[in-house]
């Protein structure tokens, strides 16, 4: 019989359970050790790893019951915690205890979302009374939690008394015009919210007439979303009011919430006088013509609004005319947002007039405007001559090769847009063939360019792809759903071997299949400024996946691979496996879709168990088996990649 002793671990000395910790993930030690006796907890938190670890995330992991006991259990008494994010996770008010609990408790915990769980009233309650004490949580995130207007009454007492809150997010809650007057009441007197997200709750019009009123007195709140209020065109009156005697409100979110044509000129008036909003998202509002005319009359005179979002109002060329109008006077906006305003090519050349004068305006949005090639041409024209502009979107506004011919001549001549987004036009060879031009020769500072949805023949993209040879400007090019195949990828690996400006690339669902990855591979071994590349919906296949993995091994540049939905299945997944276990840049891998069952989870949790670079491993809901999503569910707690599920 064997005489050798193990010695417990309590009575080892201090570094050697420090060499015992480094073998283990922070959140093992977190979920695991912690609490076990004194000596240990003292052990570790003198110990450097364990106060890395500030953030939490369990996004839609089924992260309820005795998971989330003992997750409260150890955030008790856990002072490096500060984040904790638990959306979508079927918390009911059973779990609303456990956190109850530590809200009395913890000291260090700034930020707590729990958005789309269930919670209801009575866990509510719980949270809300712990919440009366509570002196370190700054951002609460409550949305979706069906706590209805008996929930704002408990959650209006702790804005009464609680003086760290600063975010509270309650977006579709079921909130009507009794909960509104609560929260209105408490907001009369609270002087530390800052942030308020109302969105998707009937409040009403006597509901926002509370607000108003309490946003009168109110100096502290800065940010307010209202939108989908049931409103059912009144409420512009109260906007206004609060426009008009609130001193404090910076950003103002009211979209959906129809305004009749003549209420625009309560929001208008009080917009003239306001001193301190710098945005205002007005989208689908019907404003229409006539409710474009009072807010140009306002934009004349306002000297701080800054951003201005006015999507889908109807506002067309008319209603276009007189806001180009404000804007040759107005000195402050710098960001216009009207798509789908059924602007034509005379209200484009409105706005390229307006331009010519305007020296303050850097970002202007006519995406789903039918301007065509003829309003193209009167924008191109004034882009020759404005030095502010940087920012242009211009998608799905039925262009051409003509209009793209137009556009590059303008751009020849201007050196300060550097963002054009084209998405959804009609570009033909031509087309194509301008723009390759324009990238080949240098002759413009763009340094984004979106090519989305290109209508085009996939064998032109090889222009395109070929002046990025010799392209110095460009930093990020997206040209997703073009469907062209794996033809033009030899010349992007070769662009891709010689180019040392571009940083980031979009190619989703263009089914460049195993030859166009393997192509791609072989400019990506020798690549080092490439950070980002995009491949979802490529049909690539287990083979493809192994000409990537080839690369990984090589690259020194990466950061960011989405492979999402190309059917790499647990083949596929094995190689990139492998890679990881060399690879030391890439930060971000996008896996959703592929069909990897259990082998490919344990092929990707071993990996990632050595492999200590990859921060964030994302997947979709759905995605994996069931077996596989919850060998990776488990797993997780003990990588140091984030394993996220989204929607």
């Amino acid at each position: 019989m064997s005489t050798k002793v193990t010695p417990p671990l309590l009575t080892l000395p201090v570094e050697i359970v420090y060499r015992i910790l480094d073998h283990l993930q922070p959140l093992t030690i977190f979920l695991s050790c912690r609490n076990v006796c004194t000596r240990l907890n003292t052990i570790i938190d003198t110990y450097q790893r364990y106060h890395t670890l500030t953030k939490l995330n369990f996004s839609f992991q089924h992260f309820n019951g005795p998971k989330l006991q003992r997750l409260c259990y150890a955030l008790q008494n856990n002072t490096t915690i500060t984040d904790l994010d638990l959306p979508e996770n079927e918390i009911d008010f059973h779990g609303a205890q456990y956190l109850a609990v530590v809200l009395l408790r913890n000291h260090t915990l700034t930020s707590l979302n729990l958005n789309c769980n269930n919670i209801g009233l009575h866990g509510l309650q719980n949270l809300a009374n712990a919440l009366h004490s509570n002196q370190t949580l700054t951002i609460l995130n409550l949305s979706q939690n069906m706590i209805n207007s008996q929930g704002a009454q408990y959650l209006a007492n702790v804005l009464r008394f609680n003086r760290t809150l600063t975010h509270l997010e309650l977006h579709a809650n079921n909130i009507d015009s009794n909960g509104m007057q609560y929260i209105a009441d408490a907001l009369s007197n609270n002087n530390t919210l800052l942030k308020l997200n109302l969105s998707y709750n009937p409040i009403g019009e006597s509901g926002l007439e509370c607000l108003a009123n309490a946003l009168q007195t109110n100096k502290t709140l800065t940010e307010l979303e209202l939108s989908h209020n049931a409103l059912d065109g009144g409420g512009a009156q109260h906007i206004g009011n609060i426009l008009q005697h609130n001193s404090t409100l910076i950003q103002l979110n009211f979209t959906y919430n129809p305004v009749h044509p003549n209420g625009m000129k309560y929001v208008a008036n009080g917009l003239a006088v306001n001193n301190t909003l710098a945005g205002l998202h007005f989208g689908w509002n019907e404003l229409g013509c006539q409710g474009a005319r009072y807010l140009a009359s306002a934009l004349e005179k306002n000297h701080s609004l800054v951003n201005l979002n006015l999507f889908a109002n109807g506002i067309g060329h008319e209603g276009i005319q007189y806001l180009a109008n404000g804007l040759r006077h107005n000195r402050t906006l710098t960001t216009l947002y009207m798509p789908g305003n059924n602007i034509d090519a005379e209200g484009a050349r409105h706005l390229a007039d307006a331009l010519q004068n305007n020296s303050t305006l850097t970002t202007l949005n006519l995406c789903g405007n039918p301007i065509r090639n003829e309003g193209v041409q009167y924008l191109a024209k004034a882009l020759e001559n404005n030095t502010t502009l940087t920012t242009l979107h211009l998608q799905g506004i039925f262009m051409t090769a003509e209009g793209v011919h137009a556009l590059a001549i303008g751009l020849q001549n201007n050196r300060t847009l550097t963002m054009i987004y084209l998405r959804d036009n009609y570009f033909a060879t031509q087309g194509i063939q301008h723009l390759a031009n324009l990238l080949q020769t240098n002759s413009t500072a763009l340094t984004i360019l979106n090519l989305d949805r290109p209508n085009t023949e996939g064998d032109v993209v090889q222009y395109l792809f070929s002046a990025l040879q010799y392209n110095t400007t460009l930093s990020t090019l997206s040209l997703n759903i073009g469907r062209f195949g794996p033809d033009p990828m030899p010349y992007l690996a070769n662009a891709l071997i010689h180019n040392t400006t571009l940083t980031t690339i979009s190619l989703i669902f263009n089914g460049i299949g195993p030859t166009g990855a393997q192509y791609l591979a072989k400019g990506l071994e020798t690549n080092s400024t490439l950070m980002t590349l995009a491949l979802a919906f490529n049909a690539i296949g287990a083979e493809g996946a192994r000409h990537i993995a080839n690369a990984l091994m090589h690259n020194k540049g990466l950061t960011t691979l989405d492979l999402g939905s190309n059917r790499i299945q647990a083949e596929g997944t094995r190689y990139i496996a492998n890679a990881l276990l060399n690879n030391k840049t890439l930060k971000t891998l996008s896996f959703g879709g592929n069909d990897i069952g259990l082998e490919g989870a344990k092929c990707l949790v071993n990996a990632l168990l050595i492999n200590k670079t990859l921060a964030m491993l994302k997947f979709r809901e759905k995605d994996v088996s069931a077996d596989g999503s919850q060998y990776l569910k488990d797993a997780s707690l003990y990588l140091t990649a984030n394993v996220t599920w989204d929607k």
